[in-house]
């Protein structure tokens, strides 16, 4: 997927503060209606998680905790604020577009999350206030959990992906209109660009 609020539960968030992540899922969302202010907006919207390898919950399995963004290239948007944060380093315009980062890459990547909690209907959620680099030689964890990317692309999309995921997950996938123009039989080539590596290994991704 080229680039151009939390999941809730029933479960007791994990500590505001700083907390080491790696970032275990990519979830294409399709384009959803969004209400603002009174104004209905259609917007493109990724899904990304991550593991908390060292808040637990209570069956022992590692918090996992979530963001959706609008995928969006500008510079006010909150996708491109937190990933530049992320890999500690601006994009430039050729970064964007056909050629350009591939948001598939921050799988598997460790970073730092810093949370902040919000009481909403009686219930404590935590938020994601900001993502950055992890420190050289901060020791990190490869993280438990199988690395999750779903894409609505036609020549990434799998059905086997899709069906693993909620059902709640499934659904808005299943409202968007990329999902239903799978649907169809492809009236046309769809040619996709790998993206280009980036030279600089001090970039995490």
């Amino acid at each position: 997927m080229l680039l151009p609020a939390n999941e809730g539960g029933d479960f007791t968030p994990p500590p505001s503060g700083t907390h080491l992540a790696i970032c275990t899922r990519v979830i294409d969302l399709g384009t959803q209606r969004v209400e603002w202010q009174g104004q209905t907006k259609l917007q493109r919207k990724v899904l990304l998680s991550w593991e908390l390898p060292e808040e637990l919950r209570d069956d022992g399995k590692p918090i996992l905790i979530s963001q959706r963004y609008t995928l969006s290239s500008s510079e006010k948007s909150r996708l491109r604020q937190d990933l530049e944060g992320w890999r500690g380093k601006r994009f430039v315009d050729a970064d964007f577009g056909p050629g350009g980062f591939d948001i598939k890459n921050v799988l598997g990547k460790p970073c730092l999350l810093t949370l902040v909690h919000a009481e909403k209907g009686g219930k404590t959620y935590a938020n994601i206030a900001s993502v950055s680099a992890v420190p050289k030689g901060m020791p990190v964890s490869t993280g438990s959990q199988e690395a999750i990317y779903f894409s609505l692309e036609r020549n990434r999309f799998d059905r086997k992906v899709m069906d693993a995921l909620s059902e709640n997950l499934q659904a808005i996938i299943a409202s968007s209109p990329e999902y239903k123009a799978l649907l169809e039989p492809a009236d046309a080539t769809h040619d996709y660009h790998e993206a280009r590596p980036d030279l600089d290994d001090e970039i995490p991704f």
